[in-house]
């Protein structure tokens, strides 16, 4: 009798253990929580990427040369640069109101980068529970996000830059006298603000240089990137002058990046301005211009190559408006070293032959650089106002 008692509760203890387990299975489901810490730096809440990385398997590579990061989830990828608040992903720019930065010896993210990271690698939307960001491993997807809501709202303009070309130890084209190129740009680009701040401009307006200073062409297009940040876009107007081998040919023209030159002339402008290149520090093997995903992913957009090719024409029409004396050359393409990597609509204008003695005696008087002044800014304005009605 008592043997019996014995397996009657050995057996109800098997099943209790049984039914526990089961309660158990279905109160957790098949899902899984995966999170990472909200990490408060100077009162902005950042996302650490070495954490980020592990708990979401996702591959990254980093350049601690150039600062800059890669990361990849089967066919998605983003790159982002410390100082930038803004990140490429999956081919289209989204932004932050503050920068990712190095801290502490690791790397942080802004969390509302990290969340439309994470929505765009998985699809599907991210939790925040107190000092963690999560997600449910069931609801891992590979289906495409639709980047129309996530990522394609525009940032009105709220900034120009203006770019010098050449300075100090590049003199940039070289005329008959000594003339040089380095000397006229920054005259302009002065004059481009000045005028622009007179017709009451109400956005900030910065100069790469404002002095005989030589920067490096990736340089110019950072100064512009890190004054992107959520809700506000920019310009990059680079002011240059041509040359040729021939002293016949003359006019100005407006240039948008392309890897595909309108023509040979277009082909050989770029590489007579991208000759800068050989002064220098070139301690990295010329790596910072043949980062083939990484240009191509930061300048090939087709939302940039469209603002651009506004742009373009809105400066080049008012050159043409503007300027009687020397023919336009038109809105032309080519691989410019100077707009690679620049995050926003983005020329630069060859306002004129060095190497075509009219047209570099017209290029040093006053009157005519007032002209070349007004054609710049109107484009400017013209471009600028026409961008920020289709934001609102």
């Amino acid at each position: 009798m008592l043997k019996n008692i014995q397996f009657i509760t050995i057996k109800k203890s098997i099943s209790l253990s049984l039914l526990l387990l089961i309660i158990t299975l279905f109160s957790t489901g098949a899902s899984t929580e995966k999170s990472v810490s909200i990490i408060d730096i100077y009162g902005r809440d950042y996302i650490p990427l070495d954490e980020l990385v592990k708990v979401f398997s996702i591959e990254h590579n980093f350049d601690p040369v150039f600062q800059k990061g890669k990361l990849y989830h089967k066919s998605h990828y983003m790159i982002y640069k410390t100082g930038y608040s803004c990140i490429i992903i999956d081919n289209s720019i989204a932004y932050s109101e503050y920068p990712v930065i190095r801290w502490k010896g690791g790397i942080f993210i802004p969390i509302d980068l990290a969340n439309t990271l994470l929505d765009n690698f998985y699809n599907k939307d991210i939790q925040r529970k107190k000092n963690k960001l999560v997600i449910l491993e069931d609801e891992y997807s590979d289906k495409k996000p639709d980047k129309e809501i996530i990522l394609q709202k525009k940032e009105k303009i709220g900034f120009i830059i203006l770019d010098a070309g050449h300075g100090g130890k590049d003199p940039g084209a070289i005329g008959k006298g000594g003339v040089m190129e380095k000397n006229i740009t920054l005259t302009l680009a002065k004059n481009v603000e000045a005028l622009l701040k007179k017709k009451g401009i109400n956005i900030k307006i910065k100069l790469t240089r404002t002095t005989d200073k030589f920067i490096e062409l990736s340089e110019r297009a950072e100064i512009a990137n890190r004054e992107l940040k959520k809700g506000i876009n920019g310009t990059f107007v680079s002011i240059h002058v041509n040359a040729s081998v021939s002293n016949k040919i003359s006019g100005f023209e407006t240039y948008m990046l392309s890897q595909n030159p309108t023509n040979e002339e277009a082909r050989k402008t770029a590489a007579l301005e991208n000759n800068v290149v050989i002064l220098e520090n070139q301690k990295t093997g010329g790596k910072k211009y043949n980062d083939i995903d990484y240009i191509e992913a930061l300048m090939i957009t087709t939302q940039i190559q469209r603002e651009s090719l506004l742009l373009a024409n809105s400066v080049q029409n008012n050159l043409k408006t503007k300027v009687k004396e020397f023919k336009s050359r038109g809105v032309n393409k080519a691989d410019f070293f100077v707009l690679r990597g620049a995050l926003m609509p983005a020329v630069l204008i060859e306002v004129g032959f060095i190497t075509h003695p009219k047209e570099m005696e017209y290029l040093q008087r006053s009157d005519y650089q007032e002209k070349l002044t007004a054609g710049i800014v109107d484009g400017i304005i013209n471009f600028i106002n026409q961008y920020n009605k289709l934001v609102d």
